[in-house]
């Protein structure tokens, strides 16, 4: 792989994880404002109508961005195809769910989800009508356009929810922010790209070669990650629900705030070298190495922390969630590592691989759900997830190594230290941290998860570090991060 690709992969790299950085704040602020101004049950019934707008989206989701990133070759025949089959996906599912609305209330036994749905169903229709030309940004690898172009929508998103969930008090806060982000980012994506699509199936068919694993794909991830709300829903109600739901938000920080910006960026320097076995092989383990160094003490850290995070940030109403929070994190963990895994053999033209993995995860998860949650409820689901991320990595693994030829060494290799070093800051954190009790007062409270998280990122990094050097500084991420670090202060100097 040339050095420009390389350059190009790292610096895009560095805007998707901007942008993430950027985007988590804007809606981790969003969360701390709407958990005080609305209760558990608005979000559960919010979840409840994104479930099967969701579940409508992702089964006929071809994925046809990927298809032209990985596409090499796609000229503008090709966009144009993919923009017409957008619009009328969307056209479809919003038309589905207008008629599933009566359907969809009486299963989950709440009357007001019916105009939830209904307004929620104008979403996918917005959604696929946005222009097809920004894709170019990601495969032209122009990260900073794409950085502006996504992190614009964002910022609208947030400045019309909390208004809103201060006037109306409800769910209705929630629908209409949705809503709004979707039709400013359609809006957006005609001001940022001079592209103009039009009608056009000229290409369908050769779209739907690559796409027909990826709606697949895209199916089995959705049952990944949204059966616990269905099971959840149904057998628990909305709070519960709505607890669950904010619990696996804050756990699964490691994968939606790491690897989702990692891998956005790093899919297209994997298609553009995907002939190039050794450079792919090289590049992946290098990058397996630096999720694994930050991605592993984060989701430790959210486990560490959850007695405090919980009532401190969310508040006492919350308090369910501390211990499907403590679980949920190690799940999070190993998610990172598996959707890295899965987008390197997307990138490099394998999308089969990942979708029969994704397969087996499901279906695991789909038995452990039916067994847990009738008996143990919130945590029966937690311990689901976490199980059944855990029978399935070395799955993930064998894919990988047969796929692109790493073997799961490198996985052992990368993971080892940073293991270690946050297990070692997990128990330190237990020990020196005393018990949350409802009589500690609120600046009290705050001093300790702020002393925590400091003295957690502390312990990790000395951690971290003192193993690197009894291990004489193995090549890797740490050397990497060192050497980065080293030009950074030259440069300064």
């Amino acid at each position: 792989m040339s050095n420009e690709v390389r350059k190009q992969m790292a610096h895009g790299v560095k805007w998707m994880v901007l942008f993430k950085m950027a985007e988590r704040s804007l809606g981790f602020i969003s969360t701390l404002i709407l958990v005080r101004l609305l209760s558990p049950a608005d979000f559960g019934i919010t979840a409840m109508a994104v479930s099967f707008i969701a579940m409508a989206e992702t089964v006929t989701s071809f994925s046809f961005d990927l298809n032209l990133i990985q596409n090499q070759n796609a000229t503008e025949e090709h966009y144009h195809t993919a923009w017409t089959c957008n619009v009328l996906l969307g056209l479809s599912i919003t038309l589905m769910m207008l008629a599933a609305a009566p359907a969809i209330a009486s299963f989950y036994k709440h009357p007001e989800l019916f105009w939830v749905v209904c307004a929620l169903a104008l979403g996918p229709l917005i959604s696929g009508c946005e222009n097809i030309g920004v894709v170019a940004f990601r495969k032209d690898m122009r990260f900073k356009r794409e950085f502006a172009f996504q992190l614009s929508r964002k910022i609208v998103g947030f400045l019309v929810v909390v208004p809103l969930a201060y006037t109306l008090r409800n769910y209705w806060a929630l629908v209409v922010g949705i809503l709004t982000s979707k039709f400013i980012g359609t809006t957006i994506s005609y001001l940022v790209h001079p592209f103009r699509p039009r009608y056009s199936l000229a290409e369908v068919r050769g779209l739907l070669g690559f796409s027909k694993w990826m709606l697949i794909l895209n199916v089995l991830s959705f049952l990944k990650e949204g059966m616990s709300n269905f099971v959840l829903g149904r057998l628990l109600g909305a709070a519960p629900l709505g607890v669950y739901n904010v619990s696996y938000e804050i756990a699964s920080m490691p994968t939606t705030e790491l690897s989702a910006p990692i891998n956005r960026a790093l899919v297209p320097g994997f298609a553009r070298i995907a002939q190039d076995p050794e450079s792919t092989r090289t590049t992946y383990s290098t990058a397996m190495g630096i999720l694994a160094l930050v991605a592993v003490p984060a989701a430790t850290g959210i486990f560490a922390m959850a007695p405090y995070i919980v009532p401190v940030l969310l508040g006492p109403k919350w308090l369910a969630g501390i211990p499907v929070m403590e679980i949920l994190a190690f799940s999070g963990g190993l998610g990172l590592f598996h959707s890295s895994m899965g987008a390197v053999l997307i990138a490099t033209g394998r999308p089969d691989r990942a979708t029969k993995t994704t397969g087996l995860f499901v279906a695991v998860l789909m038995a452990l759900l039916a067994l847990l949650v009738p008996g143990y409820g919130l945590r029966g689901a937690a311990y689901a997830m976490l199980t059944a991320s855990i029978l399935t990595t070395p799955v993930f693994l064998y894919q990988t190594w047969r796929g692109i030829g790493v073997p799961a060494t490198v996985f052992l290799a990368a993971a080892a230290r940073p293991v270690l070093a946050s297990l070692a800051m997990a128990a330190l954190l237990r020990y020196c941290l005393p018990e949350w009790t409802p009589v500690m007062s609120p600046p009290v409270a705050i001093g300790w998860t702020v002393g925590g998280i400091a003295l957690g990122i502390a312990a990790y990094a000395l951690g971290i570090l003192l193993l690197w050097l009894a291990a004489r500084r193995p090549a890797g991420a740490e050397r990497a991060l060192a050497e980065w670090l080293r030009q950074r202060l030259v440069r300064r100097g």
